[in-house]
């Protein structure tokens, strides 16, 4: 997995639905070859309130994305990050869904072969019963600056595959992929 080229995406929003939420703050890291070779995070201007426990999860005010970019704005240079790339995301299902509803707003496609992390770690894991990445820092005693922060959150994400890429024999890290 660390020889192809991924995308390790969060995203937090106003909600639980992509039909009715926006998403306020994208964080992500593009890989090529093992390494990383760019990263990108913003807040975004949702164009709707966010809900009070929304902002008590994440601490992103409305104030905050006021003077942000909109989706729209940065549509674009999204899509080169994700250009060629797996789609790596806990939850990966929330995510996507996510950014695919933000795109068809503007009448893009978004078709990206994807990678749940939280799939993964059940896999590698299954002895143990919670799989979240609060659980996951934890556990293996990630560095998060800002849990509930997308670019923060992202980056545990290539903590992990990078410890599971370590520690865990080439072929056996290549079938749970």
């Amino acid at each position: 997995m660390l020889d192809k080229t991924f995308t390790i995406v969060d995203v937090e929003t106003t909600g639980a639905s992509p039909a009715l939420g926006r998403i306020i703050e994208i964080g992500l890291l593009r890989v090529e070859r093992g390494e990383v070779v760019a990263t990108y995070k913003t807040l975004i201007n949702p164009g709707q309130d966010i809900p009070e426990f929304i902002t008590g999860m994440t601490g992103i005010r409305e104030s905050d994305v006021l003077g942000a970019p909109t989706f729209e704005d940065i549509a674009d240079t999204l899509l080169e990050y994700f250009e060629g790339a797996t789609f790596v995301a806990h939850n990966a299902a929330f995510d996507y869904a996510f950014l695919k509803a933000e795109f068809k707003r503007l009448g893009y496609g978004f078709t990206l072969p994807r990678l749940c992390t939280v799939r993964l770690s059940r896999a590698v894991y299954p002895e143990h019963k919670r799989h979240n990445l609060s659980v996951l820092i934890e556990r293996h005693g990630f560095a998060c600056v800002s849990r509930h922060r997308a670019y923060d959150d992202a980056e545990v994400l290539w903590q992990f595959l990078q410890m599971l890429h370590q520690t865990l024999p080439e072929p056996d890290f290549q079938a749970h992929l």
